[in-house]
């Protein structure tokens, strides 16, 4: 399984509400190191220092080296795995510092994960009932879906049904070299570019065969050489 963060909120009185919900229950939070393996730690306050708010972690055990520590994640009942830069400012035998986060992102829960495709990648698909052909540039693309970008001929909405679907993936100087067809897909995902008039962002969730699964595995293994 693979995790992708997306923004949770930058709102100071929810932020607050999380961490404090963290330091009553008394809940473990995870540091994720750079380098290093994870470490358990807990907030232990919120202290004003010179104007501005930090959080008080109990420092873990074996914590050599406090400038490895990148971000803290958390779980608060009723809330999502929750994440936050976390660079520790000050520290003590016993405690570390880090300055109260003014943003937090949770964890998406992935099925596999995603590869950016080499330049130049393209799907070719059609929706159901609809007699023109779209085509858009790839900009990420997985065993289960694929992310792209670029004008549809048609309006596209979610649920609309794809298929079928040419996923098309560049080799060297982006000439396309491998093609995989999926006949069955959905648009789970839409979103308009709006830096680019006209222009959208879909994300399509493939349903596969295991004949085109076997097939589009063995080229995302290749991209991913």
């Amino acid at each position: 399984m693979a995790l992708k963060k997306i923004p949770w909120s930058t709102d100071r009185q929810e932020i607050l509400d999380a961490l404090n919900a963290a330091i009553d229950a008394r809940l473990p939070v995870t540091l994720r190191c750079r380098g290093r393996r994870p470490a358990r730690s807990r907030i232990t306050g919120i202290h004003m220092f010179r104007g501005r708010p930090y959080l008080i972690l109990k420092k873990p055990a074996g914590l050599r080296d406090s400038r490895a520590v990148k971000e803290l994640v958390l779980k608060v009942p009723g809330l999502p795995v929750l994440g936050f830069s976390c660079p520790v400012t000050r520290e003590s035998p016993t405690v570390l510092a880090t300055m109260l986060p003014t943003a937090m992102h949770q964890f998406e829960l992935r099925a596999a994960p995603r590869l950016a495709p080499p330049k130049g990648s393209m799907a070719t698909f059609f929706l159901a009932h609809r007699s023109r052909v779209s085509i858009c540039m790839m900009e990420n693309i997985s065993i289960c879906g694929v992310k792209l970008v670029g004008t549809p001929t048609h309006q596209i909405s979610t649920g609309d049904i794809v298929g079928p679907c040419t996923l098309s993936l560049a080799g060297r100087d982006s000439l396309i070299d491998r093609e995989v067809t999926i006949e069955k897909g959905e648009i789970v995902r839409t979103v308009p570019d709006d830096g680019a008039p006209g222009q959208w962002g879909m994300g399509i969730r493939f349903t596969l065969s295991d004949r085109e699964r076997q097939e589009l595995q063995e080229q995302l293994d290749k991209v991913a050489m």
